[in-house]
């Protein structure tokens, strides 16, 4: 149980270094471009980049300790259905947030001549809100667990 403990916490952190390497490249390479071809969409996609860096690290930092209550044995307390609506929130602004990276999509598709990239760009876009619409499934079943753990509580 240790070594899966230990195994999660280093994903979540090696997801977290990503999302800031992911970051810093991006504002590496807007900071030393000469020339900006595109200035609104990039500055666009920046807001992607940033909203998803800063969201993500919060939910890193959220999901670790929802690892700590299971750890603790507090799986389904009112702290953990708190911290999965905060992940839940989290991720809907991750969601609005790729929106924004929809015109990055349609001009890579206008310089290349290619109608794939805004397919591509869509399912890029859409995939957050699908995990935002699981992200509410888990919590509705986190609700669902403390309620069912509170009447097993109460009839023991």
């Amino acid at each position: 149980m240790k070594f899966r403990r230990m195994i999660l916490n280093l994903a979540l952190l090696f997801i977290t270094g990503f999302l800031w390497l992911i970051g810093f490249f991006y504002i590496l390479q807007v900071t030393t471009s000469e020339h900006l071809e595109y200035p609104l969409v990039v500055g666009l996609l920046g807001i992607t980049v940033g909203g998803t860096v800063i969201c993500g690290t919060q939910i890193m930092y959220f999901l670790h300790k929802i690892l700590q209550l299971i750890i603790n044995h507090h799986a389904f307390s009112q702290g953990a259905i708190t911290l999965v609506k905060k992940v839940r929130r989290n991720i809907g602004i991750i969601s609005l947030c790729f929106i924004f990276a929809l015109p990055f999509f349609f001009t890579a598709a206008q310089a290349d001549d290619a109608p794939g990239v805004v397919l591509l760009g869509f399912a890029v876009v859409c995939t957050p809100f699908a995990i935002y619409i699981l992200s509410q499934i888990i919590e509705d079943l986190f609700i669902s667990a403390f309620n069912l753990q509170k009447d097993h509580d109460l009839t023991v």
